[in-house]
């Protein structure tokens, strides 16, 4: 298994390594090799510039981690999404046959791993056991690395009975479940899960079609946020949500164009594989 200790970009400028600047990926790279020699780093620091961020400002919630850059779903990509500047790390996850929960997109392991065999069918010992680098992050290891110096928005893929109440467990274990928010596209899941901890936040997230044709009035009453694709957005649309009282983060967006659109709608997050670029648009359009 990979070591989930490894330095991230932001301890390596703690300990005066040389870092190169993030859209420099290669050097990052280099970076977390060379950092490599001193595995007992402390935990991740918030970006810098974090503090000084209206508390108002619509968040940078990176997908998958600056998935645009780096592996999805990966510690170099959460620790990248970071020192980018994101505010909030973007996961999927998905339980195995031993309803352990992993960071997973896909139902099975081919296009990450080179496994064509289901995520469910497989046990979490037999996942440690592949013999790729992209092994899936457990969650329970996720949130030990990241802890309390970021947000989070929890997707989860075919959810279950059976595994769901282990999601609420796992986030009240490591204090973060007032840091997260959890989102999928079954919104009978999200309902389950109101019932068992109505404090948690939730959010409904709907597809390219459904989006289209949504209307905010049809909303679930229990969920706090709408994960919509980008171009179904509009002034009206924005109005609508919030006149509900419903956060409106619209996915995926990459382009600094269309993120400088959608700010300017007052869109309360923006979700993208690329953090840099929405957090650039985003500072630019505030200062």
């Amino acid at each position: 298994m990979r070591d989930l200790r490894e330095l991230t970009v932001l301890d390596s400028a703690r300990l005066g390594l040389p870092v190169e600047p993030a859209r420099s990926h290669a050097g990052v790279n280099d970076v977390l090799r060379r950092a490599e020699a001193d595995p007992q780093a402390g935990p991740l620091h918030a970006p810098a510039d974090e503090a000084r961020r209206p508390p108002d400002a619509p968040q940078v919630v990176a997908h998958r981690g600056a998935s645009g850059y780096e592996p999805e779903l990966s510690l170099r990509a959460y620790d990248l999404a970071l020192a980018q500047g994101a505010d909030v790390l973007e996961l999927d996850l998905r339980a195995t046959a031993d309803r352990d929960l992993v960071l997973v997109h896909d139902a099975t392991l081919l296009r990450t791993a080179d496994d064509p065999r289901r995520v469910d069918e497989l046990t979490r010992a037999a996942i440690d056991a592949l013999d790729h680098h992209a092994v899936p992050l457990t969650f329970d290891a996720f949130l030990q690395r990241y802890r309390r110096t970021a947000n989070y928005l929890v997707d989860l893929k075919e959810p279950s009975p059976a595994w769901e109440h282990r999601v609420i467990a796992t986030l009240e274990q490591h204090g973060l479940r007032d840091r997260t928010v959890v989102q999928s596209f079954d919104l009978d899941a999200l309902a389950r899960l109101h019932r068992a901890a109505p404090a948690l936040a939730l959010s409904a997230l709907y597809r390219r079609a459904d989006s289209v044709a949504l209307d905010v009035d049809d909303v679930p009453p229990f969920v706090g946020g709408i994960g919509v694709w980008h171009q179904a957005v509009d002034a009206g649309f924005v109005a609508s949500a919030h006149a509900r009282g419903l956060k409106v983060h619209p996915w995926t967006v990459n382009e600094p164009e269309e993120a400088t659109r959608l700010l300017e709608l007052g869109v309360d997050a923006v979700v993208t594989d690329t953090p840099d670029v929405i957090v650039a648009a985003r500072d630019a359009r505030m200062a």
